[in-house]
Protein backbone atom coordinates (compact mmCIF):
# COMPACT_ATOMS: atom_id res chain seq x y z
CA UNK A 1 0.00 0.00 0.00
CA UNK A 2 1.31 3.41 -0.71
CA UNK A 3 1.96 5.75 1.75
CA UNK A 4 0.61 8.95 2.46
CA UNK A 5 2.76 12.00 2.70
CA UNK A 6 0.85 13.78 5.22
CA UNK A 7 2.35 17.05 5.75
CA UNK A 8 0.75 20.52 5.08
CA UNK A 9 2.83 22.87 2.73
CA UNK A 10 4.51 25.71 4.41
CA UNK A 11 6.20 27.47 1.91
CA UNK A 12 6.62 27.80 -1.30
CA UNK A 13 5.84 24.49 -3.20
CA UNK A 14 7.83 24.28 -6.80
CA UNK A 15 6.53 22.23 -9.91
CA UNK A 16 8.73 21.35 -13.09
CA UNK A 17 6.69 20.19 -16.06
CA UNK A 18 9.27 18.54 -18.51
CA UNK A 19 8.37 17.99 -21.96
CA UNK A 20 11.15 16.27 -24.79
CA UNK A 21 11.10 17.92 -28.22
CA UNK A 22 13.05 17.25 -30.92
CA UNK A 23 14.48 20.63 -32.72
CA UNK A 24 15.39 19.84 -36.33
CA UNK A 25 16.75 23.03 -38.00
CA UNK A 26 18.01 24.19 -41.73
CA UNK A 27 18.80 27.85 -42.86
CA UNK A 28 14.92 29.24 -43.04
CA UNK A 29 13.00 26.92 -40.81
CA UNK A 30 12.70 24.52 -38.47
CA UNK A 31 10.91 20.88 -37.36
CA UNK A 32 9.88 19.98 -34.04
CA UNK A 33 8.56 16.61 -33.14
CA UNK A 34 6.90 16.32 -29.87
CA UNK A 35 8.57 12.84 -28.17
CA UNK A 36 6.20 13.00 -25.28
CA UNK A 37 2.98 14.54 -24.97
CA UNK A 38 2.34 14.33 -21.09
CA UNK A 39 5.12 15.92 -19.28
CA UNK A 40 6.99 14.44 -16.63
CA UNK A 41 6.39 16.16 -13.14
CA UNK A 42 8.36 16.76 -10.19
CA UNK A 43 6.65 18.44 -7.10
CA UNK A 44 9.31 19.86 -3.95
CA UNK A 45 6.88 20.55 -0.78
CA UNK A 46 8.96 22.15 2.01
CA UNK A 47 7.33 21.56 5.52
CA UNK A 48 8.28 23.65 8.76
CA UNK A 49 7.92 21.04 11.32
CA UNK A 50 8.05 20.72 15.38
CA UNK A 51 10.54 18.47 17.40
CA UNK A 52 7.81 15.33 16.82
CA UNK A 53 7.15 16.04 13.09
CA UNK A 54 10.77 16.13 11.83
CA UNK A 55 11.13 12.43 14.08
CA UNK A 56 7.80 11.19 12.08
CA UNK A 57 9.02 12.64 8.87
CA UNK A 58 12.49 10.94 9.30
CA UNK A 59 10.59 7.32 10.05
CA UNK A 60 7.80 7.64 7.27
CA UNK A 61 10.84 8.24 4.81
CA UNK A 62 12.82 5.32 6.18
CA UNK A 63 10.41 3.11 5.77
CA UNK A 64 9.15 3.90 2.43
CA UNK A 65 11.52 5.92 0.85
CA UNK A 66 12.05 3.58 -1.89
CA UNK A 67 8.42 2.97 -2.47
CA UNK A 68 5.44 5.10 -3.34
CA UNK A 69 3.61 7.76 -2.03
CA UNK A 70 0.15 9.33 -2.13
CA UNK A 71 1.54 13.14 -2.37
CA UNK A 72 -1.16 16.08 -1.73
CA UNK A 73 -1.16 18.43 -4.80
CA UNK A 74 -1.52 21.69 -2.39
CA UNK A 75 -0.97 24.17 -4.97
CA UNK A 76 -4.86 22.66 -6.34
CA UNK A 77 -6.43 22.90 -2.97
CA UNK A 78 -9.58 24.71 -2.00
CA UNK A 79 -11.54 25.33 1.17
CA UNK A 80 -15.64 23.82 0.69
CA UNK A 81 -18.36 25.50 2.13
CA UNK A 82 -19.49 22.64 3.73
CA UNK A 83 -18.70 20.29 6.65
CA UNK A 84 -17.41 16.48 6.09
CA UNK A 85 -18.69 14.08 8.28
CA UNK A 86 -17.57 10.83 9.07
CA UNK A 87 -19.97 8.74 7.07
CA UNK A 88 -20.58 10.80 3.86
CA UNK A 89 -19.71 9.21 0.18
CA UNK A 90 -19.52 12.87 -1.75
CA UNK A 91 -17.57 15.88 -1.10
CA UNK A 92 -18.89 19.15 -2.77
CA UNK A 93 -16.14 20.30 -4.09
CA UNK A 94 -14.91 22.27 -7.38
CA UNK A 95 -13.21 19.77 -9.47
CA UNK A 96 -12.92 21.85 -12.90
CA UNK A 97 -9.91 23.53 -11.81
CA UNK A 98 -7.82 20.97 -10.70
CA UNK A 99 -6.64 17.70 -11.00
CA UNK A 100 -8.69 15.11 -9.65
CA UNK A 101 -8.44 11.77 -10.85
CA UNK A 102 -11.12 8.64 -10.66
CA UNK A 103 -10.30 6.43 -9.11
CA UNK A 104 -8.09 8.22 -7.75
CA UNK A 105 -6.89 9.72 -4.45
CA UNK A 106 -7.74 13.19 -2.72
CA UNK A 107 -6.96 14.83 0.71
CA UNK A 108 -9.04 16.63 3.45
CA UNK A 109 -7.17 18.75 6.13
CA UNK A 110 -8.40 21.77 8.46
CA UNK A 111 -6.88 24.55 10.10
CA UNK A 112 -2.89 23.36 8.46
CA UNK A 113 -3.53 20.04 10.44
CA UNK A 114 -1.89 16.87 8.80
CA UNK A 115 -4.11 15.20 5.92
CA UNK A 116 -6.59 12.71 6.10
CA UNK A 117 -7.05 10.36 2.55
CA UNK A 118 -9.69 9.62 1.35
CA UNK A 119 -10.56 7.51 -1.99
CA UNK A 120 -12.17 9.22 -5.40
CA UNK A 121 -14.68 6.75 -6.92
CA UNK A 122 -16.17 9.08 -9.38
CA UNK A 123 -15.58 13.23 -10.35
CA UNK A 124 -18.44 15.40 -10.96
CA UNK A 125 -17.59 19.37 -11.62
CA UNK A 126 -19.57 20.00 -8.57
CA UNK A 127 -17.67 17.09 -6.41
CA UNK A 128 -16.64 13.34 -6.04
CA UNK A 129 -17.75 10.26 -4.88
CA UNK A 130 -16.01 8.62 -2.47
CA UNK A 131 -15.53 4.85 -1.49
CA UNK A 132 -15.09 4.03 1.25
CA UNK A 133 -16.91 6.62 3.29
CA UNK A 134 -15.22 10.03 4.56
CA UNK A 135 -14.15 8.28 7.78
CA UNK A 136 -13.24 11.88 9.41
CA UNK A 137 -15.61 14.65 10.58
CA UNK A 138 -14.24 18.09 9.92
CA UNK A 139 -15.28 21.62 9.74
CA UNK A 140 -15.08 23.85 6.26
CA UNK A 141 -12.06 21.67 5.43
CA UNK A 142 -9.46 22.30 2.84
CA UNK A 143 -9.64 19.49 -0.17
CA UNK A 144 -6.72 19.12 -2.83
CA UNK A 145 -6.41 16.38 -5.38
CA UNK A 146 -3.21 13.47 -4.81
CA UNK A 147 -1.50 11.22 -6.62
CA UNK A 148 0.99 8.46 -6.96
CA UNK A 149 4.58 9.33 -6.17
CA UNK A 150 8.07 8.18 -6.41
CA UNK A 151 10.80 10.34 -4.23
CA UNK A 152 13.19 11.39 -6.49
CA UNK A 153 15.73 12.38 -3.91
CA UNK A 154 17.07 12.08 -0.12
CA UNK A 155 14.82 14.05 2.10
CA UNK A 156 16.27 16.61 3.39
CA UNK A 157 16.24 18.10 6.90
CA UNK A 158 17.21 20.93 8.18
CA UNK A 159 16.82 21.74 12.31
CA UNK A 160 16.71 25.14 12.71
CA UNK A 161 17.11 24.32 17.07
CA UNK A 162 15.66 21.15 18.75
CA UNK A 163 12.14 22.42 18.68
CA UNK A 164 11.84 23.61 14.94
CA UNK A 165 13.19 22.35 11.74
CA UNK A 166 12.51 22.08 7.76
CA UNK A 167 11.89 18.79 5.71
CA UNK A 168 12.25 19.02 1.92
CA UNK A 169 10.91 16.26 -0.13
CA UNK A 170 10.95 15.97 -4.10
CA UNK A 171 8.89 13.62 -6.28
CA UNK A 172 8.08 12.59 -9.24
CA UNK A 173 4.55 12.36 -9.73
CA UNK A 174 3.02 8.98 -11.68
CA UNK A 175 0.33 8.89 -13.90
CA UNK A 176 0.83 11.86 -15.48
CA UNK A 177 -1.22 13.17 -18.22
CA UNK A 178 -2.22 15.86 -21.13
CA UNK A 179 -4.45 18.14 -19.43
CA UNK A 180 -4.85 20.52 -22.34
CA UNK A 181 -8.33 19.79 -23.61
CA UNK A 182 -11.69 21.07 -22.92
CA UNK A 183 -13.17 19.04 -19.29
CA UNK A 184 -16.04 19.40 -17.65
CA UNK A 185 -18.57 20.91 -20.62
CA UNK A 186 -21.09 20.09 -22.27
CA UNK A 187 -21.15 21.26 -26.15
CA UNK A 188 -24.00 22.45 -28.35
CA UNK A 189 -23.50 23.33 -31.65
CA UNK A 190 -26.27 24.36 -33.89
CA UNK A 191 -25.42 24.91 -37.56
CA UNK A 192 -27.58 26.39 -40.03
CA UNK A 193 -28.38 24.27 -42.95
CA UNK A 194 -30.93 26.37 -45.14
CA UNK A 195 -30.94 26.97 -48.45
CA UNK A 196 -28.86 30.04 -48.23
CA UNK A 197 -26.04 28.42 -46.87
CA UNK A 198 -25.01 26.27 -49.82
CA UNK A 199 -21.60 26.36 -51.23
CA UNK A 200 -18.98 27.48 -49.70
CA UNK A 201 -20.90 28.47 -46.26
CA UNK A 202 -21.86 25.51 -45.51
CA UNK A 203 -18.48 23.76 -46.23
CA UNK A 204 -16.52 26.32 -44.25
CA UNK A 205 -18.76 25.71 -41.25
CA UNK A 206 -18.68 22.52 -41.13
CA UNK A 207 -14.75 21.84 -42.09
CA UNK A 208 -14.50 24.51 -38.73
CA UNK A 209 -16.49 22.35 -36.73
CA UNK A 210 -14.78 19.24 -37.75
CA UNK A 211 -11.57 20.94 -36.91
CA UNK A 212 -12.98 22.10 -33.61
CA UNK A 213 -14.06 18.18 -32.60
CA UNK A 214 -10.53 16.83 -33.90
CA UNK A 215 -8.65 18.99 -31.42
CA UNK A 216 -10.98 18.09 -28.75
CA UNK A 217 -10.07 14.54 -29.48
CA UNK A 218 -6.67 15.07 -29.76
CA UNK A 219 -6.60 15.79 -25.74
CA UNK A 220 -9.51 14.10 -23.87
CA UNK A 221 -9.03 14.62 -20.32
CA UNK A 222 -8.49 11.31 -18.15
CA UNK A 223 -11.83 12.83 -15.96
CA UNK A 224 -14.55 15.11 -16.38
CA UNK A 225 -14.86 14.21 -20.23
CA UNK A 226 -17.01 16.27 -22.35
CA UNK A 227 -20.83 16.21 -23.68
CA UNK A 228 -21.11 17.24 -27.20
CA UNK A 229 -24.46 17.57 -29.28
CA UNK A 230 -23.98 18.54 -32.94
CA UNK A 231 -27.10 20.14 -34.67
CA UNK A 232 -28.46 20.73 -37.83
CA UNK A 233 -31.61 22.91 -38.78
CA UNK A 234 -33.41 24.73 -40.96
CA UNK A 235 -37.50 24.47 -40.55
CA UNK A 236 -36.61 21.54 -38.46
CA UNK A 237 -34.33 19.58 -37.24
CA UNK A 238 -32.52 17.55 -39.30
CA UNK A 239 -29.57 15.90 -38.33
CA UNK A 240 -28.66 15.33 -34.66
CA UNK A 241 -25.64 13.88 -33.05
CA UNK A 242 -25.13 13.25 -29.51
CA UNK A 243 -22.20 12.06 -27.36
CA UNK A 244 -21.77 11.61 -23.78
CA UNK A 245 -18.38 11.63 -21.98
CA UNK A 246 -16.68 11.93 -25.26
CA UNK A 247 -13.51 9.69 -25.96
CA UNK A 248 -11.09 9.37 -28.80
CA UNK A 249 -12.73 7.22 -30.60
CA UNK A 250 -16.37 8.87 -30.09
CA UNK A 251 -14.67 11.68 -31.37
CA UNK A 252 -13.16 10.38 -34.58
CA UNK A 253 -16.94 9.13 -35.41
CA UNK A 254 -18.23 12.48 -35.28
CA UNK A 255 -15.37 14.09 -36.95
CA UNK A 256 -16.03 11.52 -40.01
CA UNK A 257 -19.71 12.22 -39.83
CA UNK A 258 -18.53 16.14 -40.27
CA UNK A 259 -17.49 15.36 -43.48
CA UNK A 260 -20.50 14.14 -45.12
CA UNK A 261 -22.43 15.50 -47.46
CA UNK A 262 -25.29 18.14 -45.98
CA UNK A 263 -28.75 18.23 -47.22
CA UNK A 264 -30.00 21.90 -46.91
CA UNK A 265 -33.85 23.08 -47.08
CA UNK A 266 -36.35 25.86 -46.59
CA UNK A 267 -36.06 27.62 -43.46
CA UNK A 268 -34.21 29.85 -40.56
CA UNK A 269 -36.51 28.73 -37.04
CA UNK A 270 -34.14 30.26 -34.77
CA UNK A 271 -36.75 28.06 -32.22
CA UNK A 272 -35.93 24.64 -33.94
CA UNK A 273 -31.84 25.19 -33.64
CA UNK A 274 -32.11 25.58 -30.14
CA UNK A 275 -34.89 22.97 -30.10
CA UNK A 276 -32.60 19.67 -28.56
CA UNK A 277 -31.19 21.98 -25.83
CA UNK A 278 -33.14 21.58 -23.11
CA UNK A 279 -33.38 17.82 -23.01
CA UNK A 280 -29.24 17.46 -23.95
CA UNK A 281 -28.20 19.46 -20.82
CA UNK A 282 -30.67 17.68 -18.86
CA UNK A 283 -28.47 14.79 -18.92
CA UNK A 284 -24.85 16.58 -18.36
CA UNK A 285 -25.77 16.94 -14.97
CA UNK A 286 -23.35 19.69 -13.57
CA UNK A 287 -20.95 20.58 -16.67
CA UNK A 288 -20.42 23.98 -17.83
CA UNK A 289 -22.92 24.72 -20.77
CA UNK A 290 -21.71 26.22 -23.63
CA UNK A 291 -24.26 26.61 -27.14
CA UNK A 292 -21.76 27.52 -30.08
CA UNK A 293 -24.92 29.18 -32.66
CA UNK A 294 -23.90 29.58 -36.64
CA UNK A 295 -26.30 31.04 -39.39
CA UNK A 296 -26.13 33.07 -41.80
CA UNK A 297 -29.73 34.78 -42.07
CA UNK A 298 -32.34 36.28 -40.45
CA UNK A 299 -34.64 34.32 -38.65
CA UNK A 300 -37.58 33.06 -40.65
CA UNK A 301 -40.29 33.11 -39.32
CA UNK A 302 -39.24 36.07 -37.33
CA UNK A 303 -41.02 35.05 -34.03
CA UNK A 304 -38.94 32.41 -33.95
CA UNK A 305 -36.39 34.63 -32.19
CA UNK A 306 -38.13 35.37 -29.50
CA UNK A 307 -39.30 31.77 -28.94
CA UNK A 308 -35.89 31.54 -28.95
CA UNK A 309 -34.87 33.66 -26.59
CA UNK A 310 -37.49 32.11 -24.21
CA UNK A 311 -36.29 28.65 -24.63
CA UNK A 312 -32.44 29.90 -23.94
CA UNK A 313 -33.99 31.43 -20.39
CA UNK A 314 -35.95 28.26 -19.89
CA UNK A 315 -32.10 26.33 -18.97
CA UNK A 316 -30.24 27.83 -16.31
CA UNK A 317 -26.50 28.72 -16.35
CA UNK A 318 -26.10 29.05 -20.19
CA UNK A 319 -23.73 30.23 -22.12
CA UNK A 320 -24.08 31.06 -26.34
CA UNK A 321 -22.18 31.85 -28.41
CA UNK A 322 -23.22 33.48 -31.63
CA UNK A 323 -21.53 33.86 -34.90
CA UNK A 324 -23.20 35.48 -38.63
CA UNK A 325 -21.53 33.77 -41.63
CA UNK A 326 -21.33 36.29 -44.14
CA UNK A 327 -24.28 38.34 -42.15
CA UNK A 328 -23.49 41.75 -41.18
CA UNK A 329 -26.66 42.72 -39.76
CA UNK A 330 -26.00 41.42 -35.96
CA UNK A 331 -28.70 42.38 -34.27
CA UNK A 332 -31.01 38.88 -34.37
CA UNK A 333 -28.22 36.50 -33.38
CA UNK A 334 -27.24 38.98 -30.22
CA UNK A 335 -30.92 38.45 -29.29
CA UNK A 336 -29.51 34.85 -28.52
CA UNK A 337 -25.72 35.79 -27.72
CA UNK A 338 -25.61 35.54 -23.44
CA UNK A 339 -21.57 37.10 -23.79
CA UNK A 340 -21.67 40.64 -25.08
CA UNK A 341 -18.27 41.56 -24.49
CA UNK A 342 -17.09 40.08 -27.49
CA UNK A 343 -20.38 40.95 -29.65
CA UNK A 344 -21.36 38.78 -32.94
CA UNK A 345 -18.85 37.91 -35.17
CA UNK A 346 -18.96 38.15 -38.98
CA UNK A 347 -17.23 35.56 -40.54
CA UNK A 348 -16.74 36.10 -44.54
CA UNK A 349 -17.89 32.83 -46.70
CA UNK A 350 -15.40 30.25 -47.29
CA UNK A 351 -13.29 31.39 -44.40
CA UNK A 352 -12.66 28.27 -42.67
CA UNK A 353 -9.62 28.94 -41.32
CA UNK A 354 -10.95 32.17 -39.47
CA UNK A 355 -13.80 30.28 -38.49
CA UNK A 356 -12.21 27.79 -37.05
CA UNK A 357 -9.78 30.25 -34.63
CA UNK A 358 -12.99 32.28 -33.81
CA UNK A 359 -14.74 28.40 -32.28
CA UNK A 360 -11.69 27.60 -30.51
CA UNK A 361 -10.78 30.60 -29.45
CA UNK A 362 -14.30 31.48 -27.79
CA UNK A 363 -14.06 27.45 -26.30
CA UNK A 364 -10.31 27.63 -24.43
CA UNK A 365 -10.43 31.34 -23.82
CA UNK A 366 -8.25 32.83 -25.54
CA UNK A 367 -7.65 34.54 -29.46
CA UNK A 368 -6.12 32.33 -31.97
CA UNK A 369 -4.93 33.40 -35.22
CA UNK A 370 -4.35 31.16 -38.08
CA UNK A 371 -4.49 28.19 -35.52
CA UNK A 372 -1.69 29.51 -33.22
CA UNK A 373 -3.01 31.17 -29.85
CA UNK A 374 -1.97 34.73 -29.29
CA UNK A 375 -0.85 35.82 -25.83
CA UNK A 376 -3.00 38.41 -24.81
CA UNK A 377 -2.50 38.41 -20.87
CA UNK A 378 -2.37 41.13 -19.33
CA UNK A 379 0.37 40.34 -17.03
CA UNK A 380 3.05 40.87 -19.92
CA UNK A 381 2.12 43.98 -19.38
CA UNK A 382 2.92 44.99 -15.65
CA UNK A 383 6.62 43.54 -15.95
CA UNK A 384 9.97 44.60 -17.70
CA UNK A 385 10.00 42.85 -21.14
CA UNK A 386 13.66 41.83 -21.95
CA UNK A 387 14.42 40.88 -25.59
CA UNK A 388 17.15 39.74 -27.69
CA UNK A 389 18.34 40.03 -31.00
CA UNK A 390 20.60 37.29 -32.68
CA UNK A 391 21.61 35.18 -35.76
CA UNK A 392 23.56 32.09 -35.83
CA UNK A 393 26.96 32.15 -37.55
CA UNK A 394 30.33 30.65 -37.66
CA UNK A 395 33.35 32.23 -37.73
CA UNK A 396 35.79 30.88 -39.91
CA UNK A 397 39.63 31.62 -39.28
CA UNK A 398 42.25 30.62 -41.71
CA UNK A 399 45.06 32.01 -39.58
CA UNK A 400 46.56 34.02 -42.16
CA UNK A 401 43.92 36.68 -42.66
CA UNK A 402 40.76 38.02 -41.86
CA UNK A 403 38.14 35.66 -39.76
CA UNK A 404 35.09 35.39 -42.44
CA UNK A 405 31.82 35.25 -40.27
CA UNK A 406 28.94 33.03 -41.93
CA UNK A 407 25.13 32.80 -41.59
CA UNK A 408 23.88 29.45 -40.11
CA UNK A 409 20.16 30.57 -40.05
CA UNK A 410 18.37 33.37 -42.29
CA UNK A 411 16.45 33.94 -39.54
CA UNK A 412 17.65 37.12 -37.35
CA UNK A 413 15.95 35.87 -33.85
CA UNK A 414 13.74 37.34 -30.47
CA UNK A 415 14.33 36.29 -27.92
CA UNK A 416 12.20 37.61 -24.87
CA UNK A 417 11.55 36.30 -20.69
CA UNK A 418 8.02 36.41 -19.93
CA UNK A 419 6.94 36.58 -16.09
CA UNK A 420 3.36 35.15 -15.81
CA UNK A 421 1.64 34.82 -12.14
CA UNK A 422 -1.87 33.82 -11.26
CA UNK A 423 -3.80 34.38 -8.52
CA UNK A 424 -6.32 31.86 -7.37
CA UNK A 425 -7.78 28.44 -9.05
CA UNK A 426 -9.73 29.89 -11.53
CA UNK A 427 -6.64 31.64 -13.30
CA UNK A 428 -3.97 29.36 -12.45
CA UNK A 429 -6.11 26.47 -13.83
CA UNK A 430 -6.24 28.10 -17.54
CA UNK A 431 -2.25 28.67 -17.42
CA UNK A 432 -1.98 25.12 -16.91
CA UNK A 433 -4.31 23.82 -19.78
CA UNK A 434 -2.23 26.52 -21.96
CA UNK A 435 1.19 24.97 -20.80
CA UNK A 436 0.26 21.46 -21.52
CA UNK A 437 -1.33 22.66 -24.85
CA UNK A 438 2.03 24.23 -25.85
CA UNK A 439 3.91 20.60 -24.86
CA UNK A 440 7.12 22.40 -24.49
CA UNK A 441 9.00 24.04 -27.15
CA UNK A 442 6.76 21.74 -29.81
CA UNK A 443 4.19 24.30 -30.49
CA UNK A 444 4.47 27.85 -31.45
CA UNK A 445 2.03 30.76 -30.27
CA UNK A 446 1.55 34.19 -31.16
CA UNK A 447 3.26 37.58 -28.88
CA UNK A 448 2.80 40.85 -29.44
CA UNK A 449 5.58 43.13 -28.94
CA UNK A 450 3.43 45.35 -26.63
CA UNK A 451 5.42 48.45 -28.75
CA UNK A 452 2.81 50.22 -30.29
CA UNK A 453 5.10 50.49 -33.55
CA UNK A 454 1.76 51.09 -35.41
CA UNK A 455 0.32 54.25 -34.64
CA UNK A 456 -2.44 55.37 -36.61
CA UNK A 457 -2.83 58.60 -38.68
CA UNK A 458 -6.84 58.19 -39.54
CA UNK A 459 -9.55 56.08 -38.17
CA UNK A 460 -9.88 52.51 -40.03
CA UNK A 461 -13.82 51.89 -41.02
CA UNK A 462 -15.71 48.52 -41.74
CA UNK A 463 -14.57 47.04 -45.66
CA UNK A 464 -10.94 49.38 -45.77
CA UNK A 465 -8.01 47.20 -46.78
CA UNK A 466 -5.67 49.59 -45.84
CA UNK A 467 -4.17 51.40 -42.86
CA UNK A 468 -2.45 55.54 -42.59
CA UNK A 469 0.06 54.97 -40.01
CA UNK A 470 2.69 56.89 -39.09
CA UNK A 471 6.15 57.08 -40.42
CA UNK A 472 9.35 55.01 -38.61
CA UNK A 473 9.66 51.92 -40.10
CA UNK A 474 11.12 51.15 -43.38
CA UNK A 475 8.23 50.36 -45.46
CA UNK A 476 10.45 46.86 -46.35
CA UNK A 477 10.43 45.99 -42.97
CA UNK A 478 6.72 45.64 -42.57
CA UNK A 479 5.48 43.55 -45.48
CA UNK A 480 4.48 40.23 -44.22
CA UNK A 481 4.26 41.16 -41.00
CA UNK A 482 1.43 40.57 -38.67
CA UNK A 483 -0.02 43.62 -36.99
CA UNK A 484 -2.80 43.26 -33.60
CA UNK A 485 -4.64 46.20 -33.53
CA UNK A 486 -5.99 46.53 -29.41
CA UNK A 487 -9.77 46.88 -29.27
CA UNK A 488 -11.69 46.41 -26.32
CA UNK A 489 -12.75 43.09 -26.42
CA UNK A 490 -11.90 40.60 -29.55
CA UNK A 491 -8.38 42.13 -30.80
CA UNK A 492 -8.14 42.63 -34.35
CA UNK A 493 -5.07 40.72 -36.17
CA UNK A 494 -4.35 41.53 -40.08
CA UNK A 495 -1.24 40.49 -42.06
CA UNK A 496 0.34 43.31 -43.87
CA UNK A 497 0.66 42.77 -47.37
CA UNK A 498 2.23 46.06 -49.09
CA UNK A 499 3.47 49.44 -47.22
CA UNK A 500 4.41 52.29 -49.11
CA UNK A 501 5.06 55.79 -48.23
CA UNK A 502 1.99 58.55 -48.33
CA UNK A 503 0.77 61.60 -47.55
CA UNK A 504 -0.60 60.81 -44.45
CA UNK A 505 2.38 58.55 -43.63
CA UNK A 506 2.96 55.05 -44.16
CA UNK A 507 0.21 53.35 -46.49
CA UNK A 508 -0.11 49.65 -44.94
CA UNK A 509 -2.07 47.04 -47.12
CA UNK A 510 -4.26 44.46 -44.93
CA UNK A 511 -7.49 42.37 -45.72
CA UNK A 512 -10.49 44.75 -45.34
CA UNK A 513 -11.61 45.30 -41.34
CA UNK A 514 -14.37 43.89 -40.30
CA UNK A 515 -15.37 46.90 -37.64
CA UNK A 516 -14.23 50.30 -36.78
CA UNK A 517 -10.79 51.03 -36.11
CA UNK A 518 -10.84 54.31 -33.75
CA UNK A 519 -7.48 56.68 -34.93
CA UNK A 520 -6.04 56.17 -30.85
CA UNK A 521 -6.56 52.46 -31.25
CA UNK A 522 -2.73 51.27 -30.40
CA UNK A 523 -0.91 48.60 -32.79
CA UNK A 524 1.24 46.07 -32.01
CA UNK A 525 3.69 44.16 -34.22
CA UNK A 526 3.52 40.21 -33.57
CA UNK A 527 5.97 37.89 -33.78
CA UNK A 528 5.09 33.65 -34.27
CA UNK A 529 7.71 32.46 -30.79
CA UNK A 530 7.80 29.06 -28.96
CA UNK A 531 9.42 27.93 -25.68
CA UNK A 532 13.07 27.84 -25.64
CA UNK A 533 12.96 24.67 -23.03
CA UNK A 534 11.05 21.82 -22.54
CA UNK A 535 11.46 22.24 -19.03
CA UNK A 536 9.26 24.85 -17.31
CA UNK A 537 9.56 25.49 -13.68
CA UNK A 538 5.89 27.00 -11.55
CA UNK A 539 6.64 28.31 -8.11
CA UNK A 540 3.20 28.16 -6.15
CA UNK A 541 2.61 30.48 -3.35
CA UNK A 542 -0.40 31.49 -1.06
CA UNK A 543 -0.18 34.98 -3.26
CA UNK A 544 -0.25 32.91 -6.43
CA UNK A 545 1.54 31.09 -8.88
CA UNK A 546 4.39 32.21 -10.59
CA UNK A 547 6.22 31.19 -13.83
CA UNK A 548 8.95 32.41 -15.63
CA UNK A 549 8.83 31.68 -19.48
CA UNK A 550 12.02 32.20 -22.12
CA UNK A 551 10.34 32.30 -25.58
CA UNK A 552 12.03 32.42 -29.16
CA UNK A 553 10.97 33.93 -32.37
CA UNK A 554 10.47 30.84 -34.84
CA UNK A 555 10.07 30.27 -38.41
CA UNK A 556 6.94 27.70 -39.21
CA UNK A 557 5.19 28.00 -42.62
CA UNK A 558 1.78 29.69 -41.73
Amino acid sequence: MAELWPYAAHEAATEVLDWRTDVLRSEASEQRLSLRSAPREVLTLRHRLDGPGLAQAAALARRGISGDWIVPLWHMADRIGADIMSADISVPVPALQADYRAPGFAVVAQDGGSAHLLEVAAVRPDGMDLAPPAGIDLTRPVVAPARRARMLAPLEIERQHSDLGYVTARFLLQDSADLSGLRGTALYIAIDASNSMSGVKIAAAMAAVKALVEELGDSVPPTLRNDLCVVLWNASVTSLQVLREAGRLELAALATWLDQPVPLAFGTDFEVALSEAPGFFAGAGAKRRIVLFLTDGDPYPSSSAAAAVSLRDSIADLEVYGFNIGLSNTSWTAMLDTTGGDGVPVIAPGDTASLRDILLGTLFDMPRYRGRDVMMDPSVLRQPLTETLAQSFEGVDSGLGPVVFEPLRDLVQRGTILRLKDNGLARSWPRRRWLHHLRGRARAFWLPTWGREIALQQEGTPGDDALFVAPGIDPADLISRHVLLDLDGTPLIREITSAAYDPLGLRLGIAPLDRAVLITTPGHLMTLVRLDTDRVELEHRPAGSEVSLAVLETADPI
